[in-house]
């Protein structure tokens, strides 16, 4: 079940939020956890089992480790959750690439599927493990609040990454939004889902049309362009739906996108792209590593592990490698070389930072090093065919659109026009939610892209 499918829109999501706003408190958890738990079984029943063990140890470890005084013991009690957090993870998501690397055929790798959101499941759970360790939280007590945290449907399959302590105290609360929360959450959601079916997808479907045109530049670029719109809609908008939703059930989750194409450096842009992410390497991998605290050498070797690592959270191949050593130059250059100056002016730093995100998204989106090859070839081949200029035409007002919402101004131009004018912020969130529906109702072309994350 995904968030833009008739099910979800139409039955789970109203019903949901009706039951749960009139439950008693001691009801909220128990019923949340049993609806993400329909919600996740919707699409990938098979793996429900093996997340409610990872649960299970989860909650059990954590448990263990508040009771233990001995700082040993602790770490062990750590070890042995981060074993199974990310072992289940590393077999699921990184064993054909791993035997493939070292030259070992196994037919059973091909055979394995990777597990709907494991990869934020595992995030989520590891640092709760490692803030219970670090004495930052007291252990949860409760599974069922446990569980309701770390299964929770709107962020389970694609974020944003919540750590326990953003939730621990709305966790033993009777949840009940006011109309505000509501109208806000409702307006988050309808934006969100807005950002996926109505440019996203469409997006989507001009990418892989100009794809079909190997060996012409102006092709290449353009779908380029594409698909660099179209991943940050369709993982925005999911982001927004969800901190939505999470709204609307009384909880509050942190921000993942803070309009990053508007960003005057690499640094910057990570800085608002995916922001659960790298807060969740900094705090949890380059600090502990020493950071920046040990010299040069050892910090840009602590950058270098963090962004080897980021890739590999992305997917199990060589291209996600290379996509990290990549933004690893990239910060490395502007870290240690142009250090705290800015590239001016500041449209040039803009520019090139576009640039260095769009060909990060080509390796992104190359199944492989060869097929990334073919792709560098069409975009680097300075040959056009005047079938380019049909497309730009076809799709100029798709593409204008696009471009005209990640401008800051723009953005908090209709938000402001939203705040001060209800009745044009509910005609905005009814219309959004009917094009919506209509553009759902019209097309099959419905992914998510952070999904196989």
């Amino acid at each position: 079940m995904v968030f833009s499918s008739f099910t979800f829109l139409l039955y789970f999501f109203p019903a949901v939020i009706l039951i749960h706003y009139f439950l008693p408190r001691r009801a909220q958890n128990p019923f949340l956890l049993l609806a993400s738990l329909l919600f996740y079984a919707w699409g990938d029943i098979r793996r429900v089992p093996l997340f409610l063990g990872l649960l299970t140890a989860d909650w059990g470890l954590g448990l263990l480790m508040g009771k233990s005084e001995k700082k040993g013991t602790r770490a062990l009690w750590l070890t042995l959750g981060l074993a199974c957090s990310f072992g289940a993870l590393i077999f699921y998501k990184y064993t054909a690439f791993f035997l493939g690397a070292v030259g070992v055929q196994w037919s059973g790798a091909m055979d394995l599927t990777l597990p709907l959101g494991i990869s934020f499941f595992t995030f989520q759970a590891a640092g709760y493990l490692i803030d219970v360790y670090r004495g930052a939280v007291k252990p949860e007590k409760d599974p069922v609040a446990f569980g309701t945290f770390l299964f929770l449907f709107p962020q389970l399959i694609a974020g944003p990454i919540v750590r326990y302590q953003d939730l621990a105290g709305q966790l033993h609360i009777k949840r009940k939004p006011d109309a505000r929360a509501l109208d806000g959450g409702m307006a988050l959601f309808a934006l969100g889902l807005g950002a996926k079916t109505l440019l996203a997808n469409p997006l989507g479907a001009m990418f892989k049309e100009l794809r079909g045109f190997p060996g012409d530049m102006a092709c290449a670029w353009l779908s380029l362009i594409a698909y660099s719109l179209q991943i940050y809609f369709d993982f925005m908008g999911y982001s927004v739906m969800a901190v939505g939703m999470g709204r609307m059930l009384g909880f509050s989750f942190p921000r993942n996108f803070d309009h990053p194409y508007a960003a005057v450096s690499v640094t910057d842009f990570w800085r608002r792209w995916h922001k659960t992410l790298s807060g969740w390497f900094r705090d949890y991998v380059y600090i502990p590593l020493g950071g920046s605290r040990r010299g040069k050498v050892r910090e840009a070797l602590n950058l270098l592990a963090v962004w080897l690592l980021t890739g590999l959270w992305h997917g199990a191949d060589w291209t996600f490698l290379l996509w990290g050593l990549w933004y690893f130059v990239w910060l490395a250059f502007e870290k240690f070389l142009l250090k705290k100056r800015r590239i001016r002016p500041a449209f040039l730093g803009r520019l090139l930072t576009l640039l260095c995100a769009a060909l990060g998204w080509a390796l992104f989106v190359s199944d492989g090093l060869g097929e990334f090859g073919r792709y560098c070839q069409d975009l680097f081949c300075f040959r056009a065919a005047p079938q380019a200029l049909f497309w730009l035409r076809e799709y100029a007002v798709l593409l204008l659109l696009a471009v005209l919402f990640c401008v800051p101004k723009a953005v908090e131009g209709l938000k402001t026009l939203a705040r001060k004018y209800p009745v044009f912020r509910f005609a905005a969130v009814v219309v959004l939610i009917l094009l919506s529906v209509a553009s759902l109702a019209a097309s099959t072309f419905n992914p998510f892209l952070y999904f196989r994350f």
